[in-house]
């Protein structure tokens, strides 16, 4: 029984570190003080159809979904591992609203996306720049959780009172 708990353990550990080498991006929950602030900068909004981009474990996905009842939330996400439970959250506990999509958001089409949302480090935002720059239609929304895009300028910014002094960035294209 230890051997197949270890096992198991390992194996887990495995498959976030070659999704964490593949992206470049490791799997990180967005914590309850900046889903706030994320909820507080959107206020008002009233998007259709919303993307995360890089859904990882599929928490603020859910949280999203059950914000905007009414939208249409596609969740996004490329390593396998962080996927399955976001799937498997989804299959378990809904919301309808919600789908979720194993796929590269750097190749997916989120054109229909009135609010981006994502949470990615600076290398992977700098790549999603230039995608969502040409991906996006005019005036479709996007939400950034800690890091900015490099060449957009936000709309409006704020800080969580957090250990990390968290920032929260919402730009318009």
């Amino acid at each position: 029984m230890e051997f197949l708990a270890l096992s198991l353990a390992l194996a887990v550990i495995v498959l976030i570190l070659a999704g964490t080498v593949r992206t470049g991006v490791p799997p990180m929950p967005t914590s309850p003080a900046v889903r706030a602030c994320m909820f507080t900068l959107v206020e008002g909004l009233d998007p259709r159809c919303i993307h995360e981009l890089g859904a990882g474990w599929g928490g603020l996905a859910t949280a999203l979904a059950r914000r905007f009842p009414n939208a249409r939330v596609i969740a996004t996400e490329v390593s396998p591992l962080p996927w399955a439970v976001c799937r498997l959250r989804h299959v378990l506990f809904g919301p309808a609203n919600l789908e979720v999509r194993f796929g590269d958001v750097m190749k997916s089409d989120f054109s229909d996306a009135d609010l981006a949302v994502c949470f990615l480090c600076p290398p992977a935002m700098a790549k999603l720049a230039g995608r969502l720059e040409g991906g996006l239609r005019p005036g479709a929304w996007v939400l950034s959780n800690a890091f900015a895009l490099p060449g957009w300028t936000p709309v409006k910014e704020a800080r969580v009172d957090d250990l990390h002094r968290s920032a929260v960035y919402l730009y318009r294209k």
